[in-house]
């Protein structure tokens, strides 16, 4: 997980658990009827009650919630060790700079792990799992009368419950935890290192593993300064790069000198939300879904005699060097902020053209990285692909990305210094004019952000 510091991370892979056996909610339960009075909930544990558990959980369905506590049937429990607090990505945001540092995002969800400070780490926690969602979560704390309960619903709103439990119960308390202790140890899951073909009623894709979409967010960082683009979407929070999910689309709907592959990185929330007010005075009506880093292209397997039968006519077929066999013609790179369709029928957002073929930027350097990376995603969406091998090719063609930065001092302070220069004009919705150069007047150091951060500013003619 370290080294994938770009990946959002499935829950089970933040620290392993202890599966415990259901009967241990027999002791939960009584508990449980004895926290609630004292916590100004006294109908907690009964059936139909207006202030029942079940309602913290799933108010549609709050006594088939509560059945499901007492009875241990179509719940999961576990015991864990905490190192991490899972929090939203909007409670991140409000956490200081050093903490939010220490945050992970999570898969498929607007949260991020904070990997709590080492005076925090050490509690012990019992999580029951609820079909359908949601969760109660019992932690423990250093009074050994104290009981809290914090329950998550299917619409991630907490409730906690805290109140001392009398002293001859405290023992009861104390054994609960004991026990859930002695369950089944789960290791820790490690990120997924495979492609995945994903059926749906409206077509298929792959979802390419981790270690790729680690690389194309290194590519998204490293090149073209994204994180700088992504920070400036909020007024004063800086914004790491976090991929949700790597996947790769074969689009076959059209005509055949239509078809095109394209590779689409997902960002987690945690990089930044809507982008459109960086580029327009105004978002759009319809709802943000998510921001997305794109590479379309041809993505024809090349024949034996290294032809394409898309491009059967074109002189030179571009083709990668380090993953080969795949025609790279027409390769295009955006930023997408996608929307949903609107009551018009339209889809907001904005589409951020992205090239490393200006010869007015010192980003001609990695034009071949750049095919390297998209080529390998489709090498990934065929059938019985080498892992290792293409993952060693990753590996070392990020290692040669790191050379040719710093031949071309594309590290160091002064790279970091035009981050920050760039984030601060973005925000102050700077934009280019017909020549190329900010409009106004700016300082030299500002224009000479052109050389690596021009491509992420409006342009008005």
């Amino acid at each position: 997980m370290a080294s994938l510091v770009h990946v959002a991370v499935e829950k089970a892979q933040l620290e392993g658990v202890v599966k415990c056996h259901p009967d241990i909610l027999r002791l939960l339960v009584s508990l449980l009827e004895k926290l609630g009075p004292l916590a100004a909930h006294p109908g907690f544990m009964h059936q139909h009650s207006i202030d029942s558990v079940g309602k913290y959980i799933d108010d549609a369905r709050f006594d088939e919630i509560r059945a499901q506590l007492v009875s241990g049937k179509g719940v999961d429990v576990t015991y864990r060790v905490r190192k991490f607090d899972v929090i939203s990505c909007e409670a991140a945001d409000n956490l200081p700079s050093a903490q939010r540092r220490q945050c992970v995002a999570v898969r498929g969800m607007n949260e991020v792990a904070r990997r709590l400070e080492p005076s925090e780490r050490g509690s012990s926690e019992i999580v029951v799992a609820f079909t359908g969602g949601g969760t109660l979560s019992v932690r423990q704390n250093r009074h050994p009368q104290r009981m809290v309960v914090l329950c998550t619903s299917t619409r991630k709103v907490k409730k906690a419950f805290d109140a001392l439990l009398r002293v001859e119960d405290a023992p009861q308390l104390a054994r609960l935890f004991a026990e859930a202790a002695g369950g089944v140890r789960q290791e820790a899951a490690g990120p997924i290192n495979v492609s995945r073909l994903v059926k749906l009623d409206y077509g298929t894709y792959w979802s390419l593993p981790a270690w790729y979409a680690n690389a194309v967010a290194v590519l998204a960082q490293d090149i073209f300064r994204l994180h700088a683009f992504v920070s400036a979407t909020s007024a004063s929070v800086s914004r790491a790069l976090f991929v949700d999910r790597a996947t790769a689309h074969r689009q076959e709907s059209g005509t055949w000198d239509t078809h095109r592959t394209l590779i689409k990185a997902t960002l987690h929330r945690a990089s930044g939300g809507c982008a459109c007010r960086l580029h327009r005075d105004s978002a759009p009506a319809s709802k943000f879904q998510r921001l997305e880093f794109r590479m379309e292209f041809c993505g024809c397997l090349l024949t034996t005699d290294g032809k394409c039968a898309l491009h059967c006519k074109a002189e030179h077929v571009a083709q990668s060097e380090r993953f080969p066999g795949i025609c790279m013609l027409g390769l295009n790179i955006e930023l997408r902020c996608a929307h949903e369709l609107s009551t018009s029928g339209g889809r907001g957002g904005l589409r951020l053209p992205l090239n490393v073929k200006d010869e007015k930027m010192d980003l001609v350097f990695a034009k071949g990285f750049v095919t390297d990376v998209a080529s390998c995603g489709a090498r990934l969406a065929q059938p019985n692909p080498s892992y290792k091998e293409l993952q060693l090719d990753v590996d070392t063609a990020l290692a040669d990305l790191g050379d040719l930065r710093l031949k071309y001092a594309h590290v160091g302070d002064q790279i970091m210094q035009r981050d920050a220069i760039a984030v601060y004009m973005l925000r102050h919705s700077s934009a280019l004019g017909k020549t190329g150069r900010f409009i106004g007047h700016t300082r030299a150091d500002c224009n000479a952000i052109l050389k690596t951060h021009k491509h992420l500013f409006r342009v008005r003619l």
